[in-house]
């Protein structure tokens, strides 16, 4: 009952914020008031669920929660895609990575290097001993999507390709040294 409770002031929380954009006064109240039932439902799930857990539990709904609040009009539109945009903006611009091997370069570091960066990081977050081992576990493997992600945007994005390529081995090599220090 509690989490139910906590999962609708979450709810509310996400539809309170996502309001204070589009509000064109009262924002504000919108904003606190979408902060106040964050805090309503963090209570809740501590309550039921004890204090690790229920700060984990409640970071997972809302993120959920924003998820499905965000994506739900896009499996509502009618016509999704190529066609809804103007004529002149159709054209698709150039890449800015240059030759195929460049873009080939790219690729690879947003996909397997930046995969092994982020499982080095996720298994020094989910093995070493900061917390519980469920909370460590379940931690770790929540940051390998995220690490995953940051690292093919900052592939996609950064136009230095050398800073692209080296940043995910040294960072899986820090990662690696520090697994073997402590």
């Amino acid at each position: 009952m509690w989490m139910t409770a906590g999962v609708t002031a979450q709810a509310l929380c996400v539809f309170f914020l996502r309001r204070s954009k589009s509000a064109e006064s009262g924002a504000a109240g919108f904003v606190v008031g979408g902060l106040a039932l964050f805090l309503l439902s963090l209570f809740l799930f501590v309550q039921t669920l004890g204090t690790e857990l229920g700060i984990t539990w409640a970071l997972v709904t809302i993120s959920v929660i924003a998820y499905l609040m965000i994506l739900l009009p896009f499996f509502a539109a009618s016509a999704v895609g190529h066609n809804r945009t103007p004529r002149r903006e159709r054209l698709m611009p150039a890449s800015p990575s240059g030759s195929a091997a460049r873009l080939s370069l790219r690729l690879f570091s947003a996909g397997p290097l930046y995969l092994i960066c982020a499982l080095a990081v996720s298994l020094l977050i989910a093995t070493k001993p900061w917390a519980q081992e469920i909370t460590r576990l379940f931690t770790g493997g929540l940051m390998t999507p995220l690490f995953w992600s940051l690292g093919a945007l900052h592939a996609t994005v950064d136009t230095n390709l050398w800073r692209v390529l080296w940043l995910p081995i040294v960072v899986t090599a820090v990662a690696a040294v520090i697994y073997l220090l402590i």
